[in-house]
């Protein structure tokens, strides 16, 4: 992997033992960085690092996007005697990146508290191995799919902390938000981010949120020099190509996607964000060069970590790159996570019928007015003081039941009741019922209420489909960034009162506020959100008997978790609802993902 994407890396201590582990890598690896030892240490193919070693025996290694260099990195570090101390200093430094700590053979190791950098790790004959990809530590220690886990990933919804689970046995993840630590000792994980407990007015938080957006697009474009962006015509994509534009040495080329959907009107808001907006290069690309939904699905390349639905999205997602190649664009922008972190959950306001009854009623009567709740329907879902272990354990026994109406008044609750689609197998629906059982025992919500609980699943879940996008998009040459799904960005947005930011009367209230009198007023007042139903109807039809060719020869059935003949019945009738709103996405995603590994 080249380029200014996340790459790979794995973690070995510094010991003969975690040397032959190492040496299974063989040519795979271009960088490797060693313990005093001359043992191996960090071994991979990453770009954008900086590294530094102090006087005291600690060695510090920040990978991924920062404006640190290693002379900087050296500085802030040169005086800091302990461990601790260096933890504390990089959670306040900007970017996107891992954290790699060694000191006095102890190991400390971290992702990102959003989770679009991860860490994952396993034991092999007594050595613990760390990576920032969970299949890198698979094909490393040669472990085999968990099928368990892999039933679990035919649901729509993948509750609390089932989602965390990697899909091979052996291998463990580290909760975003946690620190691994291992070498001389057993690897335990440590929490190191909370999200902020301090809250402000939205005007105020209004000013952190620019700020740490221009920041983390600032960062980018300093260290690729050249780069692209996506101009869909949303709130979040014009943002950052405003950002992009005013710090960009040269025009910076944005790319729009047209949809078939008539009633669609991205592309007049993403013409005139470029005709409004200085420095913009705008490339619409024209309708027939975007392929449908579930075209191209043998052509995914990869591996990649997980079976989820982005995956499916690969032939749509980088059509139009290979011109921005050709322009010099070494890193593409997106606005990719703005839906997570700006979407303030409607469960603060139930958390706040304690507090502010009057206010938290207001609010509850115009998300059941927007989306047609009855009151009977309402209330149950407010009124269920079920815990989460409870909760989890109860809707074990209702995965084949019929799904729930979307955008149901479940919002309030700790989570969408989980299904599982009509074609999931008797043996799929008894070991989906089993982990979630399992689970029920001993899980703790996210956090305190259901509001934080709720918004810390969503910004894992976005962080988790995003990731696997931009493995992908590494694999075609071009990689991503999201800047949104940046820490300081995602505390800045929480960091505002969830009754300013949470609200059913104004669309993205807080990224508004950042971003006026910084862009054309125009672009502020869009309150639609595009769509792109018909090119996945139209898919559906159009490449339904290449579908129908994965279903007869299914991996997924081969394990025993689909039945084929039902799915291949119900494909070749694109129109039935079992397709439509069936979780086709998902199980589509695992087989897919299956053949790429």
């Amino acid at each position: 992997m080249t380029g200014h994407g996340e790459g790979w890396f794995a973690l070995f201590p510094d010991c003969g033992a975690a040397l032959a582990v190492a040496s299974r890598l063989g040519t795979r690896a271009e960088r490797t960085i060693t313990h005093p030892s001359g043992n191996p240490f960090v071994v991979g193919d990453w770009t954008g690092s900086a590294e530094a070693r102090n006087d005291h025996g600690i060695f510090v290694a920040l990978i991924g996007h920062t404006p640190v260099g290693a002379r900087e990195l050296a500085a802030h570090i040169a005086g800091l005697r302990d461990v601790d101390a260096v933890d504390r200093l990089t959670t306040r430094l900007p970017g996107d990146f891992h954290v790699v700590v060694e000191a006095h053979g102890e190991i400390h190791a971290r992702g990102t508290a959003s989770g679009m950098r991860r860490l994952f790790y396993a034991t092999e004959d007594g050595t613990t191995v760390a990576a920032n990809r969970a299949d890198v530590l698979a094909r490393l220690l040669d472990a085999p799919v968990d099928d368990d886990v892999l039933a679990l990933r035919l649901l729509d919804f993948v509750p609390h902390p089932l989602g965390d689970v990697p899909l091979w046995r052996g291998v463990h993840a580290v909760v975003p938000g946690e620190l691994l630590r291992f070498g001389r000792s057993a690897p335990r994980t440590v929490r190191w981010w909370e999200p902020p407990r301090h809250h402000v007015p939205l005007a105020e938080g209004a000013q952190a949120l620019h700020d740490a957006l221009d920041q983390a697009v600032r960062t980018r474009v300093d260290a690729a020099g050249s780069v692209s962006a996506d101009l869909s015509g949303g709130l979040d994509s014009t943002t950052v190509c405003a950002l992009a534009a005013g710090v960009s040495r040269e025009p910076l080329p944005v790319l729009t996607m047209p949809s078939r959907d008539p009633g669609d009107d991205d592309v007049h808001w993403a013409r005139l964000a470029a005709a409004e907006i200085d420095g913009l290069e705008h490339i619409l690309l024209d309708i027939d060069d975007i392929p449908l939904f579930y075209s191209g699905l043998l052509d995914v390349r990869g591996p990649v970590d997980e079976p989820l639905p982005t995956i499916l999205d690969q032939p749509r997602q980088l059509v139009g790159h290979d011109g921005l190649l050709a322009r010099g664009s070494r890193l593409h922008l997106t606005g990719m996570g703005g839906d997570h972190v700006l979407w303030g959950h409607p469960a603060h306001h139930r958390d706040l019928l304690t507090t502010r009854p009057l206010t938290a009623l207001r609010s509850i009567r115009g998300y059941r007015a927007q989306n047609r709740w009855s009151l009977r329907e309402t209330l149950a879902v407010l009124t269920d003081r079920r815990p989460y272990g409870q909760w989890l354990a109860d809707v074990a026994d209702d995965v084949t039941a019929p799904r729930p109406a979307p955008h149901s008044p479940d919002v309030f609750g700790w989570d969408i009741p989980p299904r599982l689609p009509v074609w999931a197998t008797a043996d799929a629906a008894a070991s989906v019922r089993r982990s979630l059982r399992e689970a029920a025992r001993t899980a703790q919500p996210r956090g305190a209420g259901r509001a934080l609980h709720n918004e810390l699943h969503t910004l894992h879940h976005g962080t988790r489909a995003t990731r696997v996008l931009h493995q992908v998009a590494e694999h075609s040459g071009l990689p991503l960034a999201s800047p949104f799904l940046d820490d300081r960005v995602v505390e800045a947005c929480w960091s505002v009162r969830s009754e300013e930011r949470a609200t059913p009367w104004e669309f993205k209230p807080l990224l508004k506020s950042a971003m006026r009198g910084r862009m054309p007023d125009a672009l502020l007042r869009r309150t639609t959100k595009g769509e792109a139903s018909a090119d996945a109807a139209n898919g559906l039809r159009e490449n339904r008997e290449r579908l129908a060719e994965l279903w007869r020869d299914s991996l997924l059935a081969k394990a025993g978790l689909v039945d084929a003949d039902k799915l291949l019945d119900i494909t070749l009738r694109p129109s039935s609802p079992e397709l439509r709103h069936g979780g086709l996405d998902a199980t589509l995603a695992c087989e897919v993902w299956l053949r790429t590994i």
